[in-house]
């Protein structure tokens, strides 16, 4: 578990109400998939509660039909689908039109709008901010959208940039009356990510916050993708405590991160995305458990495990 992390926080919460408090915060959690792992999802309802968000990832090489195939199917499992949509990996604004109107037509209604990973972008659309404001969305009837958050910096844009985009995103969803949330990259540092929250919100920011999780998985995988993701303060935080934690469990829980969270939050965080590095049937069921109150705390209170 990852309240080794965590611990020596002082919590605000009194112990009877850290339960509750942690239930209440994992309410209407969020998950992440893509169309490859999908294939190994026997039923998303099988896993998920009825109305789940989950997000649809467009990786590079990735295809909008199998996107739009996927988000049908969600809907279609009581879910609700949250496609990605990359301006780096669509050719320009006739393909993103055509997808956009490809997603709507299956019934999608929310999309997370981002730059995307590419360091070269296919063609010549290379910000979020080009897609929010070419009016596609509010023409098309999209009736919330999402954008991409950054406790730990973007390798893509420097802080300056990252303040400026935030500016422009929160005037875009005040004049157009669509609803933005913030959904952020994966990190396990818990302390910056409450620092970031509330340092944006100072500059300005009202948009609500969905702070990025790893779900369960093994410290290796958690490195590893910590890495490949550029989460820069997050792998230090684990590097330091990873090997005694890996001799000790072999796997990790974000308990202690959501503790913390759950506990301290501010800045506009509302609740949980979780990137299933160690599965997504796992990380499906552990988050359905805490949300519905199947755990049990740990006796320090900096973390719990979930039952069964």
């Amino acid at each position: 578990m990852l309240a080794t992390l965590t611990r020596g926080f002082s919590r605000a919460a009194p112990a009877e109400g850290l339960r509750e408090r942690i239930r209440a915060f994992m309410a209407g959690f969020s998950i992440e998939t893509t169309p490859k792992q999908a294939e190994k999802v026997a039923s998303f309802a099988a896993v998920l509660p009825k109305g789940t968000r989950v997000f649809v990832a467009f990786i590079p090489g990735e295809s909008p039909a199998a996107i739009v195939a996927l988000a049908e199917r969600l809907r279609g499992e009581g879910m609700v689908p949250v496609p990605h949509v990359p301006a780096r990996s669509l050719e320009d604004m006739a393909a993103f039109v055509a997808y956009a109107k490809g997603l709507r037509a299956a019934g999608v209604t929310e999309a997370l709008v981002l730059a995307g990973g590419l360091g070269r972008p296919v063609g010549d659309l290379v910000s979020s901010m080009q897609l929010l404001d070419s009016g596609v969305f509010e023409d098309l009837g999209f009736e919330r959208l999402h954008v991409a958050g950054h406790p730990e910096g973007s390798p893509d844009i420097d802080a300056k940039g990252l303040a400026e985009a935030l500016a422009h995103k929160n005037a875009w969803s005040e004049r157009t009356g669509i609803p933005l949330t913030i959904t952020t990259q994966f990190g396990f540092d818990g302390t910056g990510m409450l620092a970031w929250a509330g340092a944006i919100e100072a500059a300005g920011n009202r948009l609500p916050i969905r702070i990025g999780v790893a779900g369960p998985a093994s410290m290796t995988a958690l490195l590893k993708y910590a890495k490949m993701c550029g989460v820069n303060a997050s792998m230090t935080v684990m590097a330091k405590a990873g090997g005694k934690l890996l001799q000790l469990m072999g796997q990790s829980a974000p308990d202690g991160l959501i503790t913390l969270l759950a506990t301290e939050s501010k800045g506009g965080i509302q609740n949980l995305h979780f990137y299933p590095f160690g599965g997504f049937d796992k990380t499906a069921k552990w988050a359905t458990a805490v949300a519905e109150g199947r755990f049990v705390l740990d006796r320090s209170g900096d973390g719990f495990t979930v039952e069964g």
